[in-house]
This record gives structure tokens, C-alpha cells and sequence, in this order.
């Protein structure tokens, strides 16, 4: 085994360990996503997103749409897409992210795809009915895992499967496993959610994206169908499904 993998294998079990005993552990889930990114595995996962010719349109003219304002968002019809957005962050005091900034000479298809992947976390969230909760979390992971292939999703729901099993389940919570198994359905099913122009349809009815996207029977039978929590948000900005008790990176 060649010194640089077993030094990544070595960081890489370091940080699954410390997630599974703690699913809260912001630090070593940045990390992990972090070194995920420069393996072999998300490389391909890369190319498979370039090359889906949905997501290719958007990804040639670098696309980015109007972000309006929390308070423009609030102001749009009761259902929107925009108001369920803005509801996220109202309630809870944060703000949405600032629109992006591409570096000088850094404007290549992979910061594309990761800008984008990072900055429409929020708005997934939103359309999937997965409340910014540690379980929440557990199944966007598992829709990342289906729908982009990212293998620092897949080891963190390896890691908050083990602590179920370790730890038992969180009184009063939705179960992680029933989490993760709606999150790999919604993302089997879900019509690609990095191809979208969700900035083309702010004033959308939430209920009409979520019938074009395939996923509305879905999300009306969820586990977190019901749940207070879906709507609400504790802050903003998750690197790709990290925001463990409502930090953010």
C-alpha cells in the first residue's frame, strides 16, 4: 500500500471513528468531506455529473440565477418556493448565503459543481421536506449519495449508522435509519436537483417543484411529514450536508 493512501486511509478512520461517537462533531466532518474530495472516487463522481446531459446545460453557460433578498423572498405568494425558502431563515434569525464569488482563474466546471452543490443545500432541504436536524441531515446525505455520487456522504452515513447501532436511537427523534432510507428513495426517484433553475421559479408553488420533480408522494408520506422542524432552519450555508446542531461552515 503506497504511503500516501494509508495516510489518507489513517485521516479518513480517524474522522469516521469520531463521528460515529459523535454525529455532532463538526470538525472531523468537515475534514472528512474535505479529503473525500481529492479521491479517486470523487473524481469519477465529478465526471458522471459533467457528463449527465441535464446538468450539462447549466454547467456550460455557468449558470446562476437571481438570489433576491430575505425580505423579497418573504413577500413572494404563500407556497412559493421563494416564501418556504425565506421561512427557513425567518424563523430562526439566520440569513441565506451570500452569492458566491469565483476566484480569477478558478472558474472551472469542478467549482462550479461544488459552489452549486453548496450554495442550493438549503433550497434541497427545503424541496425534500428534510429539517435541518442531525436525521435530516442523514437523509440528504443519502440523497448526495444517489444523486451525485459524493463518497463523503456515503461515509457519513456510514458513520451515523454506526452510531445508531453503538448509541441506540434518540428518544423523541426520527430514526436514522428510516432517515437514510427515504433519502436513498427520494434520491432514486427525484428528478435531478442539480440540474433545476430554481431561480427561474422563486414565485413557484413548492407543491408544482415538487410534482416536477417527481417526488411529491414522497414527501407527503415522509418520516418528517408533520414535523415542526421541517420549515425551520438554524443557520445557513452546510458544506453538502454537514450542519450538525445547526452550525455552519
Amino acid at each position: 500500500m503506497r504511503a500516501t493512501l494509508r495516510r489518507q486511509l489513517l485521516h479518513l478512520a480517524t474522522d469516521l471513528s469520531a463521528l460515529a461517537a459523535d454525529p455532532d462533531d463538526l470538525g472531523h466532518g468537515f475534514d472528512l468531506l474535505t479529503r473525500s474530495y481529492v479521491t479517486p472516487v470523487a473524481d469519477a463522481a465529478r465526471a458522471a455529473l459533467r457528463s449527465d446531459p441535464a446538468i450539462a446545460p447549466l454547467l456550460r453557460e455557468r449558470y446562476w440565477g437571481p438570489w433576491p433578498s430575505p425580505a423579497e423572498l418573504q413577500a413572494m405568494p404563500a407556497g412559493s418556493l421563494g416564501q418556504a425558502y425565506a421561512g427557513w431563515f425567518a424563523d430562526a434569525g439566520g440569513q441565506p448565503m451570500p452569492d458566491p464569488v469565483i476566484a480569477a482563474g478558478s472558474d472551472g466546471d469542478d467549482v462550479w459543481l461544488h459552489l452549486r452543490v453548496r450554495h442550493t443545500h438549503d433550497l434541497w432541504h427545503v424541496v425534500c421536506g428534510c429539517p435541518p436536524t442531525a436525521v435530516g441531515e442523514a437523509a440528504m446525505s443519502a440523497v448526495n449519495v444517489i444523486q451525485l455520487r459524493w463518497p463523503g456522504s456515503a461515509m457519513l452515513l456510514g458513520a451515523d449508522l454506526l452510531h445508531r447501532c453503538l448509541e441506540g436511537p434518540t428518544p423523541g427523534a426520527v430514526d436514522v435509519g428510516r432517515a437514510v432510507a427515504y433519502g436513498l428513495e427520494l434520491g432514486r426517484v427525484c428528478g435531478p436537483l442539480l440540474a433545476q433553475r430554481w431561480e427561474e421559479g422563486w414565485d413557484r408553488p413548492l407543491a408544482d417543484w415538487r410534482a416536477a420533480l417527481g417526488i411529491s408522494a414522497q414527501v407527503a408520506a415522509s418520516p418528517f411529514a408533520g414535523d415542526a422542524s421541517e420549515g425551520i432552519t438554524r443557520s445557513a450555508g452546510s458544506n453538502e450536508g454537514i450542519r450538525r446542531g445547526g452550525s455552519a461552515h
